[in-house]
């Protein structure tokens, strides 16, 4: 999946957009994360009390296990200090899914993990071992099939001559196009939109620039067409340009504060500034490209080709830590009044799963939350920027 909001992913980067590399990794997985992502606990666990209800929970753990089934299970990761095949992972899963079946209490359910499964803390950043959190939302817009003096500006289909090469050991994939017979850069968001090079390959319409740039960022979403029809639009690539955040070009300028980059301080300047819009946005390099979503699902698709669970997927570093984990995450979330707006925060303790990756989502540090879609998910995302608590589990041998 893809995904928005980093001090706004416009400020430290592009979210979530994929981890096609999940399968091949050729080592235990922390191995290259460049430092121990995990570590034992200094002291006792938190309460694991839950702020969302077990049903949610339940079908994000199948989806990981549906995903780990179809790894090779003596594959090995690392977590906790110890190396655990694919095959114990999955029956980490289904023994914590049993638990959780019986609804225990907070202070039951402790218990038994304590007892039952091994848990540590994720190392994160600093002496306090914090990890920076931001949040990303499935946007909707209204939108058309074909050009019209409204829906002006498209979502372009992945390119026929875009190649990805895959990179030796140690080296990253090289992406663009063949010119001469040598791989040179794919075109930049400037080329492509203004040239109209990829005229032809417009897959739908949307009447906003920006509505467009969030989708960008955001990965996926979904688009009202005028007969009343709702689809979902998903990543199916990029440009392979390196992302330049427009939140740090407006604090750069000194138009923006650091502290005020979030998702709708964002787009409100933008909105003011129609006249600079072009601009700012095409400082951006990086370009998305889409395809049709499963309308049928639940919600997009994450980097492991499952579909992505509201409040407990999450995206994290794929280097570090194993696809489909479990963990248990403690940070805030924002209270909201009637009209959408923020009116506090409070204490934000569940279970998630790792399910997705993203550009900017890099080291054991950083973790993206998906918040699903409405309009509190919209709110929260957008202004997600805070530390938190992550702790894996992984059954006891």
């Amino acid at each position: 999946m893809r995904n928005l909001t980093k001090t706004i992913g416009f400020f430290f980067g592009l979210l979530s957009l994929g981890c096609a590399l999940v399968i091949a990794l050729p080592r235990p997985v922390a191995a290259q994360c460049g430092q121990a992502a995990t570590m034992p606990l200094a002291a006792e666990p938190p309460l694991l009390q839950d702020d969302l209800g077990y049903d949610s929970l339940a079908s994000a753990i199948d989806r990981s296990v549906h995903y780990l089934r179809k790894l090779p299970q003596e594959k090995k990761y690392v977590l906790c200090g110890d190396e655990y095949s694919v095959g114990w992972l999955i029956q980490s899963l289904v023994a914590f899914k049993r638990i959780i079946q019986e609804k225990p209490s907070p202070q039951l359910l402790t218990a038994i993990l304590k007892k039952q499964f091994t848990l540590c803390q994720v190392t994160g950043r600093g002496s306090d071992h914090k990890i920076f959190l931001t949040g990303y939302f499935e946007p909707f817009f209204k939108a058309s099939l074909v050009k019209t003096a409204i829906y002006r500006y498209p979502l372009y289909r992945k390119p026929p001559d875009l190649i990805s090469i895959p990179g030796g050991k140690g080296r990253e994939k090289q992406t663009g196009r063949m010119e001469n017979g040598s791989l040179v850069p794919y075109f930049s968001r400037t080329e492509i939109e203004n040239g109209r090079l990829l005229a032809g390959q417009e897959l739908v319409y949307l009447a906003d620039p920006v509505d467009a740039f969030i989708l960008h960022i955001q990965g996926s979403g979904r688009i009202q067409l005028a007969d009343g029809t709702l689809r979902r639009v998903q990543f199916a690539g990029k440009n392979g340009h390196e992302y330049r955040s427009i939140g740090r070009l407006l604090v750069e300028k000194g138009v923006l504060r650091r502290e005020e980059v979030t998702l709708p301080r964002l787009v409100r300047y933008l909105k003011e500034h129609p006249e600079e819009q072009e601009a700012i946005l095409q400082y951006n390099d990086s370009f998305v490209f889409f395809r049709w979503g499963d309308d049928s699902a639940v919600g997009p698709l994450g980097c492991l080709g499952e579909p992505l669970t509201p409040g407990r997927s999450v995206a994290l570093d794929q280097s570090c830590f194993p696809p489909g984990g479990l963990a248990f995450l403690k940070t805030r979330k924002p209270r909201v009044n009637a009209a959408g707006e923020i009116i506090g925060w409070e204490p934000l303790g569940r279970f998630v799963v790792n399910q997705d990756s993203g550009s900017a989502i890099t080291g054991p540090g950083r973790l993206d939350l998906f918040w699903g879609g409405g309009s509190y998910a919209e709110v929260a995302a957008g202004n997600m920027k805070h530390p938190g608590t992550l702790y894996f589990l992984v059954k006891k041998k």
